[in-house]
């Protein structure tokens, strides 16, 4: 009875500990929530779902209407924005539809690449993957610039010009640069995390009629291993606010 009782504190503290690192608030208002979601989290029901995904959380901490407007692998950490009415998520919803969501993300490679603008469409594979696919792919768009590398790895700034599923690890991939650590496009391990972290969005919000952006500190796991590799974040942002001048 003892040893049952002391393993079930052990599994409310796991829970505890696991609800709590989920997110952080970033920005909240009567039509949005913007988020940091940590690496690890799923933020809708999985097949095999373990855990209470974020979205269950969110309903809890901040009421019943709050909705998905976009998606983040769960590997992936970064900024998120959820609609806190129907309205609301109607109008980002088709923001992102019409690719008029600005999107930027850093990613830890074993290599650096050309500084360049991709244009390769991505098809659906099998067992969870995407792949190039010149046939029946759709379209697929991202720029890369390298922010920091060495014999190490390599630290880069991505800009997403479409959302599809997997898009930079796809296209990591068929620059053969896939991402550090990526169990599906990469060496095969047993931790899920991606070193993939979306740290600036932004988008024109009708309702207050300006622009609204948001950007996250670099994740302590993508910190921790930038100092493993010895990369330099310092000209991270550089990228961002140029491309945007």
């Amino acid at each position: 009875m003892l040893i049952f009782s002391i393993y079930y504190l052990i599994d409310l503290y796991i829970l505890f500990i696991y609800i709590t690192f989920m997110y952080k608030e970033i920005y909240i208002d009567e039509n949005y929530l913007v988020i940091f979601k940590e690496h690890g989290v799923y933020v809708i029901n999985d097949r095999n779902m373990e855990h209470t995904p974020l979205i269950d959380i969110l309903r809890k901490d901040y009421g019943g209407e709050i909705y998905v407007c976009h998606r983040l692998d769960a590997g992936t950490a970064g900024v998120m924005v959820f609609a806190r009415n129907k309205k609301a998520h109607s109008y980002i919803s088709k923001l992102f539809e019409e690719n008029k969501v600005q999107k930027y993300y850093i990613a830890i490679t074993s290599k650096p690449v050309f500084s360049q603008t991709l244009m390769l469409p991505i098809a659906k594979k099998n067992h969870g993957k995407y792949s190039i696919n010149f046939k029946s792919g759709k379209k697929a768009v991202t720029s890369f610039y390298n922010a920091s590398y060495n014999s190490k790895g390599a630290l880069i700034v991505a800009k997403l010009f479409t959302g599809r599923t997997h898009q930079i690890r796809v296209h990591l991939k068929a620059l053969k640069s896939p991402l550090y650590y990526d169990f599906l496009y990469n060496k095969k391990i047993d931790d899920k995390r991606l070193s993939l972290e979306c740290i600036y969005l932004s988008f024109y919000d009708k309702f207050l009629n300006k622009m609204l952006i948001f950007k996250t500190d670099i994740s302590e796991f993508m910190n921790n291993l930038i100092k493993t590799l010895e990369l330099s974040t310092e000209f991270v942002y550089q990228y961002v606010y140029e491309s945007e001048k």
